[in-house]
């Protein structure tokens, strides 16, 4: 959930009271210099320099004590420091200079709502949304749905999350988001295409594949979940995820080996065990960086067919490497386990591939 400021100082047009000690008019703007120093003071705040960051946020307030981003600045200093009461106090105060600013209202309801004290939450963020010169109501709409999934109220953060998206598709977050829910009722094929929706807009993440795994599974598509599963611990081997996965799999591998034991005790080899869904996702997202692609300008991928005939006369098939792909989308496009397309070109990290590159689709004869 946003706390607030993200590093950025809003503009607030207000009145600004001269400060005794400091020059007045042309030779010293009070309120440039407390813009200033909240600059200062949330960067040092976002390098964990909290002490410096105080300093700044202070001199701000003594330059221009009724600027009201002053005291949202604050406010956003002592969420973070979890000193509550002081942050409502500078909350309350922001919003006594300016009543209208949807920004401070959207992040005073943030702010409520993780305090627990959700009927104010929805009070000041439908106070955002009311102001019709406000362009992050999709921003609104998706602090509400957090808010309401902490109640329980999982059909209404639905709600909030399709209108989060109405105002802006590409929101990643929600996406997520809506994925997740969908998964936990079960709507399985809505939960496939919010999915697909969210990996054209989002990187790859070990949170995003552990729900494509959840989908597959729910769906009884067991290959394509191995498949799923294979990517994430090939991809991310150290993540929570890719442990969780794995654990589960050795789970499953025991059971089924125990089974075997149980009725056939002279069988030399347990069957391969079935895929089962990992861990619950985590709530929250953290993209990370997907494979880097290198380019070749050289090369022209046009050249290059997409079914190529061997000496024994059978068919080899091939893709053409486009800009913006990755190992991982190519064996989602043709619904084949990354580790094999490795296999059959030779990659030894998933990284190795260039645009321009034909890969093999196939193994070699």
């Amino acid at each position: 959930m946003r706390l607030g400021l993200l590093g950025a100082v809003m503009l607030l047009s207000g009145c600004v009271s001269q400060t005794p000690g400091y020059p007045s008019g042309d030779e010293f703007d009070l309120q440039q210099a407390a813009k200033t120093r909240i600059s200062l003071g949330l960067t040092y705040l976002k390098n964990g320099n909290y002490q410096q960051a105080k300093v700044n946020l202070d001199k701000a307030l003594e330059f221009a004590p009724r600027y009201a981003d002053a005291h949202y600045s604050l406010a956003y200093y002592y969420q973070t420091v979890e000193e509550w009461a002081r942050a409502d106090s500078a909350y309350e105060d922001a919003l006594k200079l300016a009543p209208r600013n949807p920004d401070i209202a959207n992040s005073y309801g943030a702010f409520l709502c993780q305090q627990r004290r959700y009927e104010e939450a929805t009070e000041y963020f439908t106070k955002a949304l009311d102001n019709q010169q406000y362009a992050n109501s999709a921003e609104t709409y998706e602090n509400m749905a957090i808010c309401a999934q902490a109640q329980g109220e999982t059909d209404e953060a639905l709600r909030y999350l399709v209108s989060a998206l109405n105002h802006q598709p590409s929101r990643a977050k929600s996406l997520f988001m809506l994925t997740q829910i969908y998964i936990s009722q079960g709507r399985w094929n809505e939960a496939e295409n919010a999915m697909r929706r969210y990996e054209k807009v989002a990187r790859v993440s070990p949170e995003s594949i552990q729900l494509a795994i959840e989908i597959a599974t729910g769906k009884g598509d067991t290959e394509t979940a191995e498949g799923y599963g294979e990517m994430l611990v090939t991809m991310y081997p150290q993540s929570v995820a890719a442990k969780a996965y794995k654990a589960e799999m050795l789970s499953q591998t025991n059971a089924s080996a125990q089974i075997v034991r149980t009725t056939k005790p002279k069988a030399a080899h347990a069957p391969e065990a079935t895929t089962g869904a990992p861990v619950t996702s985590q709530n929250s997202v953290k993209p990370q960086a997907s494979i880097p692609i290198k380019t070749n300008p050289s090369h022209n991928p046009k050249m290059e067919p997409a079914i190529k005939s061997d000496d024994a006369g059978a068919q080899s098939r091939y893709h053409v490497v486009q800009k913006g792909e990755n190992l991982y989308r190519i064996s989602l496009k043709y619904n084949l386990k990354m580790a094999k397309i490795q296999e059959w070109n030779d990659l030894p990290d998933p990284g190795d591939i260039v645009v321009g590159m034909r890969l093999r689709l196939t193994a070699p004869q």
